[in-house]
Formats: C-alpha cells, structure tokens, sequence
C-alpha cells in the first residue's frame, strides 16, 4: 500500500463513520418528533377529559340539590 492509498481509506472511512452518525441522528431525532407529538397529544386529551369531569360535578351537584329539595317538600308534605 502506498500513502495515498492509506489517506483515501481514511477519508472513505470518515465519511461512512459520518454517514452512520447522521443516519442516527435523523432516526433519533424523527422518534423525539413522534414522542413529543404524542406528549401534546396526551395532554389535550388529559385536558379535555379533566373539563368533562368538572362538568359532570357541576351536573351532578345541581342534581343533588333538586333532590334534597324535593325531599324537604315531601318531609314537610308528610308532616301535616
């Protein structure tokens, strides 16, 4: 081997380590892109999902209190 063959290995050698390393990077960083989506789209649905709940206690507790009146009026309505 002559000189100039051990220089042209190293370069091709250098440009596939480099290759791989940007091959890597592409693949980990379209994987972080998917799993921050994904994140985002967690958090709406915990969002949207915490809202509903507020709004079922809002119904729930407007139910709780036409049923306590209505049993205050049949209490009184018994009484008599």
């Amino acid at each position: 081997m002559t000189g100039s063959d051990v220089t042209e290995l190293r370069y091709w050698l250098d440009l596939g380590i480099k290759g791989v390393i940007g091959i890597v990077v592409s693949v980990v960083g379209m994987d972080y892109r998917h799993v921050k989506n994904t994140l985002q789209e967690l958090e709406q649905s915990k969002y949207q999902v915490a809202m509903q709940v507020e709004v079922l206690q809002v119904e729930l507790s407007g139910i709780k209190q036409r049923l306590d009146k209505i049993d205050e009026k049949l209490d009184r309505a018994l009484s008599r």
